[in-house]
């Protein structure tokens, strides 16, 4: 991964740290925060930042409905969980409680709403091992791999992202809520089952296997690829949108309704959203950035990374997460539950 360092202002060191100091308590994604503006926070602040990490949204939606709303001061979700849990009362408003918020991208911020605030964004795709095979560019290479590749998918199961996949590999939107449709995209499902390795989040299998990891191909969010790289040791991944179209992802930071959210929360808010904090962790982490002025502050090799900002022919063919009926979702979550069996 890319460990560029950015200049920052010197009165930002230099500023005393807070009387009383606080721990932020994080659930988030493995890798997505910036280790060095986690300590820009803590010399500026004097808060620090505890991070719990999740492998799919499915883990995190099962913490949250146990006591995880009382553990956590923030949790990262994508905006279409955003729109559910700010529904069903799990997390509160985020509104005008951050000044330094007024800096992302409306385009970001209204698929977070007035309960999260945009954090990152994307596409999802394939990540493979080039020296392996020639090329993939289609979903159905995915659920039926060429020979390299079998046995070695590392598949995240999660009820959104994993069906979404599977009903476009077998040609129909991925927010398809009809049965026979979904039944389709469950037999791919089934499929793939003798060439998986491991039902996991492929970021996190690279992160705790390093260099004895075996995964040589997974379903990847367009930020993934260097870190694997970098855990692995591995130089020929490579991350590819399929021909047929993807998913376009919003991530946002929200706050659990179960607690009053803390200054210590909302100093770290504000700090991650000015345009050259965002813009370090942006370039530390390799990933998009929702802030145009922060993107503008990070190298021209990464603002012209054609992973990290697609061009408008991939965002042109690709759709957005839609609530779907409880039904829909009941069937998806049970597809993917019969499926880790």
């Amino acid at each position: 991964m890319h460990r560029m360092s950015l200049p920052l202002s010197a009165t930002l060191f230099l500023a005393p740290p807070l009387a009383i100091s606080d721990e932020v308590r994080l659930l988030t994604w493995e890798a997505y925060l910036s280790k060095e503006v986690i300590a820009a926070f803590a010399q500026h602040t004097g808060h620090s930042i505890h991070q719990v990490f999740i492998s799919s949204d499915t883990e995190r939606n099962a913490m949250l409905a146990t006591d995880g709303g009382l553990l956590f001061d923030l949790v990262m979700t994508d905006s279409n969980a955003t729109r559910a849990y700010a529904q069903d009362g799990l997390i509160q408003p985020l509104g005008n409680k951050v000044p330094n918020a007024g800096h992302i991208d409306q385009r970001w911020q209204q698929a977070c709403g007035d309960y999260g605030l945009a954090y990152s964004w994307g596409t999802l795709g394939i990540a493979y091992r080039s020296s392996l095979v020639p090329g993939i560019n289609s979903w159905k290479q995915l659920f039926s791999p060429p020979p390299p590749l079998r046995g070695r998918v590392v598949m995240m199961a999660d009820i959104h992202d994993f069906t979404a996949v599977a009903l476009i590999a077998a040609g129909f939107n991925p927010n398809s809520a009809e049965r026979s449709e979904l039944q389709a995209a469950y037999a791919l499902m089934q499929a793939q089952q003798q060439y998986v390795l491991e039902y996991d989040y492929g970021l996190s299998y690279a992160i705790s296997r390093q260099q004895s990891s075996q995964m040589a191909m997974t379903m990847a969010y367009s930020a993934d690829v260097e870190e694997i790289i970098e855990s692995t040791g591995q130089q020929d991944w490579v991350y590819r949108v399929p021909d047929e179209g993807t998913m376009l992802w919003v991530d946002c930071w929200t706050a659990p309704a179960s607690h009053p959210i803390k200054p210590a929360t909302l100093a770290f808010l504000n700090f991650i959203n000015q345009p050259e904090i965002a813009a370090l962790n942006a370039e530390t982490t390799w990933m998009p950035t929702p802030i145009s002025s922060a993107k503008a502050l990070t190298s021209r090799e990464h603002r012209e990374d054609k992973e990290l900002y697609p061009t408008e022919t991939i965002t042109s063919r690709s759709d957005v997460y839609q609530n779907l009926p409880k039904a829909a979702i009941d069937l998806r979550a049970k597809m993917v539950a019969t499926i880790k069996e």
